[in-house]
């Protein structure tokens, strides 16, 4: 079975990322195209539309979400529940 774009360029992307090299040089000596690989990379980074990110965060960080002009902040010890109630209201639901 051969292997997809997307999957070959996650391989490249990671090997790329593991070899500490600047993406010119990385090219280069992989005889890999500069300009499809920043292509790749870019694609490969970007979440695809409505799909959930997770998120890193330092110990005293607080996340604000907006939502249709609706500002939520968010300490970093809330209730799952509660945030989940809130955001029923703020849908409608």
């Amino acid at each position: 079975m051969q292997a997809t774009s997307t999957q070959q360029w996650s391989v490249k992307i990671a090997a790329w990322q593991h070899s500490g090299m600047k993406v010119a040089a990385w090219c280069r000596e992989n005889s890999e195209n500069y300009h499809r690989f920043l292509y790749w990379r870019r694609r490969l980074a970007t979440p695809a539309p409505g799909s959930f990110l997770e998120l890193t965060l330092p110990a005293a960080a607080t996340i604000s979400l907006e939502c249709n002009g609706v500002l939520v902040h968010v300490p970093r010890e809330f209730d799952p529940g509660l945030l989940a109630d809130i955001l029923a209201v703020l849908k409608g639901d």
